[in-house]
């Protein structure tokens, strides 16, 4: 049986993780940053992390968004009073990588062996699509500190924040797969034996490859592997973790998106997808509106009107329209979503007052 719709208090009060998902341009940014308000505002204790805030709104916020997470300052009756606040941080993949390492290598020694490794230094660097990766282990972090009682994502546009959706655990699978075991058996034994004996006591196995490759090359990826076993291990355990918090009933996605055709069938994608991972868009937002009064005010006006009219006219018919296609195809999913409105603001967001206005107008829908 599909859930009712809740009121957004109600889902605020009652999220531990809130993921926000859209395509590029849509504001996403701008939405995570007013939901993780609206939760302090409500009492809420927040850590927003941002995956690449504008920075308009780094200078709304009046910090420099960085790696570690850094109070923004508030009001009090935006949040002091009631108890609420906002930490804010903006991802970086390498340090996020880093703490991964040192969280899961065996020792201190072991970890800074890696860190300091050639292969580790470019990997971390230059890993395929490691942002999604690292948002997703960053997130698993905040959850795990219980300064926070709520948790805003701001993911990457569109198709990759599904990446990591798909495949939280980015390392899944690497020690099973045939040649990747193939290649880390001999130094696995050279570890127990020593290096100095690889190549005598594996010489039939690895001699081709160093052929290829270069034997120091192939000796420095071969040491690094034996480094990094535990730290995989240790990953893949995370990304279950991961996949596990992300399935529970206090995380909620948002789905962001604006009132044209191209951003709607993008939303309409992502739906499709996300209920196909097993998940349901809760909360539907839709930026750069027209006004809900003024929206009514044009469908009750006269047929005959001037060009200028007639367009706004169209423009609404067209918004009703879309707005309604989606809301019907993410009401045909797990749950009923909660619909909020925003309208096509004129004004620039460039101080927590603008940001604040914001809030206001979410809040009460």
């Amino acid at each position: 049986m599909m859930d009712a719709p809740r009121s957004l208090a109600t889902i605020v009060k009652s999220s531990r993780v809130v993921v926000l998902l859209g395509a590029g341009g849509v504001g996403k940014t701008t939405s995570s940053i007013v939901m993780a308000l609206l939760g302090a505002r409500m009492g809420r204790k927040v850590a927003l992390l941002s995956i690449d805030p504008a920075k308009r709104l780094a200078a709304a916020l009046g910090i420099p968004l960085g790696n570690q997470l850094r109070r923004i300052e508030l009001p009090a009756q935006w949040g002091g009073a009631a108890g609420g606040s906002v930490d804010a941080a903006m991802l970086d993949q390498k340090a996020v990588f880093d703490s991964m390492v040192q969280r899961h290598a065996p020792s201190e020694a072991v970890a800074a062996k890696i860190l300091a490794h050639q292969v580790y230094q470019a990997v971390s660097s230059n890993l395929s699509g490691p942002l999604e990766y690292m948002a997703l282990a960053k997130l698993q972090e905040l959850v795990d500190d219980h300064r926070y009682d709520m948790i805003v994502l701001d993911t990457p546009p569109d198709t990759q924040a599904l990446d990591f959706l798909a495949r939280p655990n980015m390392l899944a699978g690497f020690t099973d797969n045939m040649v990747m075991t193939w290649l880390l058996k001999p130094f696995i034994l050279a570890s127990r034996f020593g290096l100095g004996k690889l190549f005598s006591a594996s010489e039939k196995l690895m001699g081709g490859i160093a052929k290829v490759t270069g034997v120091h090359a192939l000796q420095s990826f071969g040491e690094f592997l034996v480094l990094m076993q535990e730290v995989i291990a240790g990953l893949n355990i995370a990304g279950e973790r991961i996949v596990s918090m992300l399935h529970q009933k206090d995380t909620r996605f948002m789905l962001v998106t604006v009132p044209n055709g191209a951003a709607v069938r993008s939303a309409m994608s992502l739906l499709t997808q996300l209920e196909a991972l097993g998940y349901g868009a809760e909360l539907l937002l839709f930026n750069k509106c027209l006004p809900v009064d003024v929206a009514g005010e044009l469908e009750a006006s006269d047929e005959g009107a001037s060009p200028e009219l007639a367009r706004l006219r169209r423009r609404a018919a067209g918004e009703v329209r879309l707005i309604a296609k989606l809301t019907a195809a993410a009401t045909g999913g797990p749950m009923t979503p909660h619909l909020l409105r925003l309208a096509d603001e004129e004004q620039e967001i460039g101080s927590l007052a603008a940001l604040q206005i914001l809030v206001d107008k979410i809040a009460v829908q």
